[in-house]
């Protein structure tokens, strides 16, 4: 584990991550996996995106006013 609270280290995550990928594909068809390995990908891209943007700046992000590429001007 990480120090300080901060969560997992990514070393224990990715183990976490493999186990359950083995558990899921047993007995499962190739369509199947397929299938799941979309959604895990969604789900994935849709999480990192809430990620982003809950981290961004408040007024819009890197496009902050007064550096001259907002759309106002």
């Amino acid at each position: 584990m990480a120090a300080c609270g901060s969560g997992p280290s990514g070393e224990f995550l990715l183990i976490v991550a493999t186990i359950v990928s083995i558990q899921l594909g047993q007995g499962r068809s190739a369509e199947e996996l397929g299938l799941l390995a979309a959604f895990f990908t969604v789900l994935g891209d849709n999480l990192a995106l809430l990620a982003v943007t809950r981290t961004a700046p408040e007024g819009g992000g890197a496009c902050a006013a007064g550096d001259g590429t907002d759309a106002q001007t």
